[in-house]
């Protein structure tokens, strides 16, 4: 018996897969302040259905599987991490200046993205690596614990360390990384020579501070799913499903979180290439996961699962770059929950904040005020 799961920001849903093949699927609401015990709803549901206490159900399990949007939605929501970076003497710039480029070069309308990490929180260390992993300037000890001490000041939760050609000697991040450790016990630090060891730095500072931003939030509910899973009698694997469509341990996912930002959307296009196998509808379909926090599209081209090194979080050059190899899903804010309002210039905005599973939409009669996408689709028959 097999058990996958996949925590939304509205709903967990379950399918659980017998040993002869029958699958029955359970919905339970998530609940924002710890997953982990939506998950445990479902699976409490599945084992009342067969007649079953929790522990005896889960025994008979060789696989749990789990899925999550949670990194996705804290990332547009922006709930995830007080976060700083860390860069080399001169390229404070990294996030805010990107790579250039507009999706629209003249209309001057459209607001430039912020940094992911604001400028007030991105610090220069003076040290300086040339293109052959050669040291071009000695990393400065005594900048470096000043810099640390302001970190100290900030109260940051967690800290992305990008240094030029750290991926040819990472040295002097390595070090960096040692000398945070060392000073702010219990803050979690990412490198970018081990988040993504890939040329042209925005790309790298993009990632490891995504990376980093999320170690907190996903270390806690990665780390307690596991515990947690344990304690209720899973026996087998815990596995997580990553964003290039696999599968790794729990505790590896919990300690590079990147790897999982489309971990439930990345399985839509999987699925949908599949049941189009079966019905034989074609080789090219496109597919559309309604979600309560996000709507993602993906389209499978030829037969084949499209992935990406590209992944952005929203719109190309106006948001988000992953850059980490992944399905190629791109998701918007605009999910069931996601809160409509109406700006002071009279224009209609839909999200990216949602009303997730607590309160939820007005229509689910829990206590919100505030209208939804589900709320409209009510109010309009759909």
């Amino acid at each position: 018996m097999r058990f996958a799961t996949d925590t939304g920001g509205t709903f967990t849903d379950l399918v659980v897969e017998e040993d002869d093949g029958r699958i029955s699927m359970y919905k339970a609401s998530t609940v924002p302040g710890d997953p982990v015990q939506g998950v445990l709803a479902a699976l409490t549901l599945a084992a009342t259905d067969r007649g079953l206490d929790l522990a005896t159900l889960l025994d008979r399990g060789d696989t749990f599987i789990h899925g999550t949007t949670h990194a996705i939605n804290a990332i547009i929501t922006g709930r995830t991490a007080r976060a700083a970076l860390l860069v080399t003497d001169g390229h404070r710039d990294i996030l805010t200046l990107r790579e250039g480029g507009r999706i629209e070069p003249f209309n001057h309308s459209v607001p430039y993205p912020k940094p992911f990490i604001p400028r007030a929180l991105t610090f220069e260390v003076p040290e300086r690596l040339i293109h052959d992993g050669s040291v071009h300037q000695p990393l400065d000890e005594v900048a470096l614990a000043a810099i640390i001490e302001k970190l100290r000041a900030e109260k940051v939760e967690a800290v992305a360390v990008c240094l030029l050609w750290s991926t040819i000697n990472p040295a002097h991040e390595l070090r960096v990384g040692a000398a945070l450790a060392a000073a702010l016990p219990g803050v979690p630090v990412s490198l970018s020579h081990q988040v993504n060891p890939s040329l042209r730095e925005f790309r790298r500072a993009s990632s490891t501070a995504i990376d980093a931003a999320l170690k907190p939030l996903m270390g806690r509910y990665l780390g307690g799913l596991e515990v947690r899973m344990r304690e209720a009698g899973v026996k087998g694997k815990v596995m997580v499903l990553t964003s290039s469509g696999g599968m790794m341990p729990a505790a590896e996912v919990a300690a590079n979180p990147i790897r999982i930002i489309n971990s439930g959307p990345s399985m839509a296009p999987i699925a949908g290439q599949h049941y189009a196998d079966l019905e034989g509808n074609g080789d090219s379909v496109i597919v559309a996961d309604t979600g309560g926090t996000t709507y993602d599209i993906s389209l499978v081209r030829n037969g084949q699962v499209p992935m990406t090194r590209e992944l952005w979080i929203g719109q190309p050059t106006r948001g988000y770059l992953v850059g980490y190899p992944s399905v190629e899903v791109k998701s918007v804010g605009a999910g069931g929950g996601s809160i409509a309002r109406v700006d002071a210039g009279g224009l209609l905005h839909v999200g990216p904040e949602s009303a997730g599973a607590v309160p939820g939409p007005v229509c689910y009669g829990r206590g919100g005020t505030r209208p939804t996408v589900t709320d409209a689709s009510l109010a309009l028959g759909f």
